[in-house]
């Protein structure tokens, strides 16, 4: 085998192996529990809670509870974990309203983003 050749091969494990990493799933684990804090929009501040947990075939799921509206076990959709950051939306809500928050390096408290029916806001809960 040449030299080139034996480049090319290596260049391809690296390619596939870099593509194996990227495809693999974030570890749900420090967000796993039970999270209380507010939602800030539009001049209003929520009380909430988010729960997580994972589901039987191992992949996270979860709820909302908007406890200063009353509205308690809404399902979570779409739930994406990328290194820190955790994206989701409540499912079946009008406007699509859609979380995307970073964890804390203490692992203790997530915030970020609130978006609802083109209105933008923040929200902050830390782990019960």
């Amino acid at each position: 085998m040449t030299k080139r050749n034996l480049l090319t091969i290596a260049a391809g494990i690296l390619i596939l192996a870099a593509a194996a990493a990227a495809a693999a799933p974030a570890d749900p684990t420090p967000f796993l529990g039970a999270w209380k804090g507010t939602l800030r929009i539009a001049g209003a501040e929520l009380e909430i809670g988010l729960a997580f947990k994972l589901d039987e075939a191992k992949a996270i799921c979860g709820t909302c509870d908007s406890i200063s509206q009353g509205a308690f076990g809404l399902a979570l959709a779409g739930i994406d974990i990328k290194d820190k950051t955790i994206t989701f939306l409540i499912d079946g809500v009008p406007g699509d309203p859609t979380f995307k928050g970073t964890i804390d390096e203490t692992g203790k408290k997530i915030a970020g983003e609130f978006t609802q029916g083109g209105s933008v806001g923040t929200f902050a809960v830390e782990k019960q």
